[in-house]
């Protein structure tokens, strides 16, 4: 029996050694070793799956309350390129641009961003903006109201999940640090969109200069101390009177707002009331033309811009440097018409020639010149040729009736009826009126602004005369400074195109001469461009050159008359005047000569 029993100790020593040998294993199959790895498999898997429905939801659309993917970019990027990389538009141009204005309170801003506009307007002021109750918290609202629901904070917190471009308006100077800093602060954890930065600095069109704007002083310094990665939209405060639609931006507005943010390094957009866009547009034009960093956002009021108003400026800009904050229906209309190729352009009558007639290589040397000798030649030019610019020499017509005809026609022409074939014409012609009667200068200068006025005048459009002035002041010719008033008192809309008294050039383009044509027209803000006659270019082709390098405003424009004698000095002359600037030189020359250059030039 205790044999048995020692017997059967023995063996239960034996199985639970052998047991304790034996690896243990988790629910019949796997041991502790490949169910840890199998654990782990499993959760990097869930992780893994968590990750991608995470994603998934956040590149939902954003009024669905999620976060959007935004591809990283600077605040200070072009906004252009932004929508761009974000797939909003298929091109890089900014009538493409959707926008929504006053998106303040919470529920403008949940709609604008449900919405599918591309880019958010609001306005910024302080809490209690002028009141016992005022604080620096900035807050979504459009005077008078000084109280919302929505603080910029947490305005940024819900637009920065979307895709969307940020254009802030400033409505007061107290708003503008305390937000700057709140920008710099989202934008260490990446704002990842252009940033629009938009106060009215300056009095505009019917505002006395007592109104109040916000300090341009201080708002472009607070801007480069607290937050200079954005894009500045400097305005002017605007007021558009339905009983005076003709007044605009002037000269005078555009050039103190060009002095006071010339020094600023950022791009800017200048805001435009798109109703006066048209009438500013020659000081607007020369407002872009000042640097390549400047673009033009045309918004609209309460009134509706023209359709035609609005083609015109598309017409007379680069697509990339003009946005189109419009408003529905007219948004709509604008973009069928802006796409269709065949309408004829609006072009600007003031503008370049060598951007309406686009010849070969930009060279004004391929430019045509024809002269306009009465009705016949008229006609026969309209359509035999296939366009250039028509020179239209301008007299007195005989008689009692003293109205402007085209010299030496028989059947005298008048110049009304001249204009009106030409501006019936499909071709692209280019106007050079030749005012050889002091008496006819302004009532030329009448029956194009008419024709501009009736949406006619799409041409570029020239105004010649012999003018006198300091070292070329000649008796019986109009002075400069009375030629210059005429035509702005009339129509200035057109390239100012004055050339010397012929009795004066016996020594050639002195220097003398020079200097005190440019003085005279150093102020005017039309293009200019400079009559020679190509008999006297080899004295003074130097100093003529230098004129060129320094005034990106003037031109020249050089005339053989057909029927003189040969040039002197064959076509070296002509051909050194192109080398000065072949896009800012022009040929008035005969067809012979004009050959001869083009073949000098080939060799």
């Amino acid at each position: 029996m205790e044999e048995k029993k020692d017997e059967r100790e023995e063996n239960k020593w034996d199985e639970g050694e052998s047991e304790e040998k034996r690896p243990k294993t988790v629910l019949g199959i796997f041991s502790r070793q490949q169910f840890l790895m199998l654990c782990v498999g499993v959760g990097l898997l869930l992780l893994l799956t968590v990750i991608t429905v995470t994603s998934m939801l956040l590149t939902m659309n954003s009024g669905s309350g999620g976060s959007e993917t935004v591809v990283s970019f600077p605040t200070d990027g072009d906004m252009l390129e932004f929508l761009l990389q974000n797939g909003e538009i298929q091109e890089k141009d900014g009538l493409y641009a959707t926008w929504y204005h006053a998106a303040n309170s919470k529920a403008e801003m949940s709609k604008a961003l449900q919405s599918g506009v591309m880019i958010l307007e609001a306005d910024v002021n302080v809490e209690g903006h002028n009141t016992v109750n005022e604080t620096n918290i900035p807050i979504m609202a459009h005077p008078p109201d000084v109280y919302s629901d929505n603080t910029l904070e947490e305005w940024l917190e819900a637009v920065l999940k979307s895709k969307k471009g940020v254009k802030l308006d400033f409505k007061s100077l107290q708003s503008v640090e305390p937000s700057l800093d709140l920008l710099r602060i989202k934008n260490q954890t990446g704002i990842n969109r252009p940033v629009w930065i938009n106060a009215d600095i300056l009095p505009g069109p019917n505002v006395p200069s007592f109104w109040p704007v916000v300090n341009a002083t201080r708002f472009l310094d607070l801007i480069q101390k607290k937050f200079p990665d954005v894009t500045i939209s400097p305005g002017w405060k605007v007021l558009y009177i339905p009983l005076f639609p003709n007044v605009t931006y002037t000269q005078a507005m555009v050039e103190e707002m060009y002095d006071t943010v010339k020094h600023v390094p950022q791009k800017i957009t200048f805001p435009v009331l798109a109703v006066m866009g048209k009438n500013g547009w020659p000081h607007l034009s020369w407002l872009l033309s000042q640097s390549s960093r400047f673009s033009l956002t045309l918004w609209q009021g309460e009134d509706n811009p023209t359709l035609n108003d609005l083609l015109f400026i598309r017409d007379n800009s680069n697509p990339q440097r003009v946005y189109y904050d419009i408003y529905e229906p007219v948004l709509s209309q604008f973009k069928e018409a802006a796409k269709q190729k065949d309408r004829p352009r609006r072009f600007y009558p003031g503008g370049d020639i060598v951007d309406y007639f686009k010849p070969a290589n930009s060279d004004g040397l391929n430019i045509l010149w024809e002269t306009v000798t009465d009705g016949d030649s008229l006609l026969s030019l309209l359509e035999d040729s296939p366009g250039g610019m028509l020179v239209i020499p301008v007299i007195s017509g005989s008689g009692t009736s003293n109205i402007p005809v085209v010299e030496d026609s028989q059947p005298e022409l008048p110049l009304q009826d001249c204009l009106e074939l030409i501006l019936a014409s499909k071709k692209p012609w280019g106007i050079y009126l030749r005012v050889k009667s002091q008496s006819q200068l302004a009532v030329s200068l009448q029956m194009l602004r008419q024709a501009y006025d009736n949406d006619l005048l799409y041409h570029p459009t020239w105004v010649n005369m012999d003018v006198g002035h300091g070292a070329f002041s000649v008796q019986g010719y109009i002075t400069g400074q009375e030629f210059l008033r005429t035509i702005d008192q009339n129509f200035p809309y057109v390239t100012i195109a004055p050339s010397w008294p012929p009795e004066i050039l016996h020594q050639g383009y002195t220097p003398q001469l020079v200097e005190d044509m440019l003085e005279l027209f150093q102020g005017t803000w039309q293009d200019v461009s400079l009559q020679l006659q190509a008999d006297h270019l080899e004295r003074s082709k130097d100093g003529l050159g230098s004129l060129l390098q320094s005034q990106s405003r003037f031109s020249l424009t050089v005339e053989h008359k057909a029927g003189k004698d040969g040039l002197k000095d064959g076509t070296q002359s002509l051909i050194s005047v192109h080398e000065w600037n072949k896009q800012r030189t022009f040929y008035n020359i005969p067809k012979a000569h004009k050959g001869s250059i083009i073949a000098r030039l080939s060799d």
